[in-house]
């Protein structure tokens, strides 16, 4: 794991939940020295939503953006330039990185499914190429490297367990009216905890107005302040199981996934994806149908069986960085 110690890192991203913090503090403590710029020029509700909808509709300001990062940079030389699923980084922009840094290595990792994202016009300037999506990774004869859990997830909590289920997670696609028709149901006389999150108020109306699933939320039902990853840890080590419900146009395992990993608790899944990875167990993780999900309740009250280091280490944010950056 020395192998970035006394490195030079560039490492651009969207912001997200503070994980780009957290690759920082992570690549440091391994000696590395990192500088971080956001991936996007403004992370105001307009700038994200017409990235999200056509990223060339920004192009002048994002490229203007990129002109004055570059500007900025004081040294003449990294080792690395790690991208991590860019959203607005134009084939222009990356270019003239490129010019600048002509002895970097470029690497580019993606935690979100290329479905979701305009960048595979990017791909071909890169030296190294990771996924988070299995697809993906067989479609565009790409590496697969799963997400990670940093180490808060991993810290020994004896906390009294109040929850039965526990869902965290952004309030989109069927998310919410699958918790109401099959969850709720399933779980009565139960605890269960649900976090519901958006990142705005405007983002709730817009969603009001343009999905005809998303109008059975109801405004009071969701938050518009993230959860610190330590009070996500919390609720976690408080809870029996973990509730993930994918996005549909997704099987790449989420975030939070790798987190239930982390924490060494047991996971109820829409993604039967994770059938296919080395952690599966099925007396900690439950597979179900999203049309259809059959929840044995046995599986809930059987007692967890511990994952080994060796797993535990990969799917750390250390596995992680061991991976991208050899």
């Amino acid at each position: 794991m020395g192998s970035i110690s006394g490195k030079s890192i560039l490492f651009f991203s969207p912001r997200f939940f503070a994980y780009e913090k957290e690759i920082k503090i992570a690549l440091e403590k391994l000696g590395a020295n990192v500088i971080w710029a956001d991936d996007r020029p403004s992370n105001s509700f307009i700038t994200k939503l017409l990235i999200r909808l056509n990223k060339n509709l920004l192009k002048g300001i994002t490229e203007k953006y990129y002109n004055q990062v570059l500007n900025s940079l004081k040294e003449n030389y990294f080792d690395y330039i790690l991208f991590i699923s860019p959203e607005s980084l134009t084939r222009v922009s990356l270019k003239r990185i490129k010019d600048k840094f002509k002895s970097s290595k470029f690497i580019f990792y993606m935690w979100d499914s290329f479905e979701n994202k305009q960048s595979i016009e990017l791909l071909d300037l890169f030296d190294s190429i990771l996924t988070f999506d299995s697809k993906d990774a067989e479609n565009y004869n790409l590496k697969l490297r799963p997400l990670f859990y940093i180490e808060t997830y991993k810290e020994k909590k004896e906390n009294e367990i109040i929850y039965d289920l526990l869902f965290i997670g952004t309030a989109h696609s069927d998310r919410y009216k699958f918790i109401e028709k099959f969850i709720k149901p399933s779980f009565t006389g139960m605890n269960i905890k649900l976090y519901f999150f958006l990142s705005s108020k405007k983002l709730f109306w817009l969603k009001k107005f343009l999905n005809k699933d998303f109008r059975l939320v109801r405004y009071r039902e969701v938050s518009f302040k993230s959860l610190s990853h330590k009070d996500n840890s919390n609720f976690m080590n408080e809870s029996k199981v973990i509730l993930d419900i994918n996005h549909p146009k997704q099987v790449g395992l989420t975030m939070r996934t790798i987190e239930t990993l982390g924490v060494q608790k047991k996971l109820i899944t829409t993604n039967k994806n994770i059938l296919n990875y080395d952690f599966y167990n099925k007396d900690n993780i439950l597979v179900i149908d999203r049309n259809n999900p059959q929840i044995d309740m046995d599986f809930v009250k059987k007692p967890f069986n511990p994952s080994n280091d060796a797993i535990l280490n990969k799917y750390s944010i250390n596995g992680w960085i061991d991976d991208v950056f050899n």
